[in-house]
Order: C-alpha cells, then sequence, then structure tokens
C-alpha cells in the first residue's frame, strides 16, 4: 500500500476523529447526552434516598429536563441519583422550589472516580406547581442543595 490509497487515507481520517473524539471531553458544551442515565425526581422532605458524597461537574436546564454530571467513587455496586423536591413552595414571585440531589451508593466501598450523566423529567414539578397555583403558564426557581451557586428558572406553558 502507498501512502496516498484510499485505505490508508480511511484509515488516517478515522485515526483523527479517534483523536478528535478522546479530546472532546474535557472541551464539549454540556447537552443532553444520548448515554445519560434517566433518573427519578420524588416528592419527600429530608434525605432519605440517598447521602453519599458527589461532586456535581454541571448542571443544565433544557425545556422539562434537567442533565446533572456527577462525579463519585465506587465502581463495584449500582448508584442511584435521586432529585428530591420539597413538598411545599417558598412563597415569592417567582415561587421557589428547594430540592435535594440524593446518592445512594448502597454500600460500595470501591474507589474508581466515575461520572455519569443524569437526567431528571420536571414533569412532577410542573404538576405539583399546578395543584398549588393553577394551570399555568408557570415559573419556578429550583434551589438544588449539592448544585453549588446554581439557581435554575423552570418556566413552562399553560
Amino acid at each position: 500500500m502507498t501512502p496516498s490509497s484510499p485505505s490508508v487515507a480511511r484509515g488516517m481520517a478515522s485515526a483523527a476523529l479517534l483523536l478528535g473524539l478522546m479530546a472532546a471531553p474535557g472541551c464539549r458544551e454540556f447537552a443532553l447526552e444520548p448515554d445519560a442515565r434517566d433518573t427519578n425526581v420524588v416528592v419527600a422532605d429530608g434525605r432519605h434516598w440517598g447521602d453519599d458524597s458527589y461532586v456535581v461537574n454541571s448542571a443544565v436546564l433544557d425545556g422539562d429536563r434537567m442533565a446533572i454530571e456527577v462525579s463519585f467513587a465506587g465502581g463495584c455496586r449500582n448508584h442511584a441519583f435521586t432529585l428530591v423536591i420539597s413538598r411545599s413552595f417558598r412563597e415569592s414571585d417567582p415561587v421557589q422550589l428547594p430540592a435535594v440531589l440524593a446518592h445512594e451508593a448502597n454500600g460500595d466501598a470501591c474507589e474508581a472516580w466515575l461520572t455519569e450523566s443524569h437526567i431528571f423529567d420536571l414533569a412532577l414539578v410542573r404538576t405539583r406547581y399546578r395543584q398549588f397555583y393553577g394551570a399555568g403558564p408557570g415559573t419556578v426557581v429550583l434551589h438544588i442543595e449539592g448544585v453549588s451557586g446554581e439557581v435554575f428558572l423552570y418556566e413552562f406553558a399553560g
């Protein structure tokens, strides 16, 4: 094969694409990724859904879904992340809703450093808003403990 043959060119293009994909995670824009895990949203008070440690790398609100990328120690057991929203809204304009990102590591003592993306469907927030305030349109300020310094403005049509 010569350097100008079609198979060499395809091989070089494939290598360039692979290198680009390997470099991408460090400089990509966060989006709702196809490999992200759908995760629960529940209404409760307290942290009965888990209080194991994690680090939030990024969080994005996109329409009715919130994507949160987290890193944590583990690797030997399944981990569950749950967005626990408060039973009641804080009265303001717009209303506020406290929440916590709960992590249940299921006793995983392994030390691999893992990163996962989780997607939370905010339909329950919208439903709760409508129960308290009517059909809407609505706006809710989400304060999520564990997502430091971030406040999310969730807006939806009536």
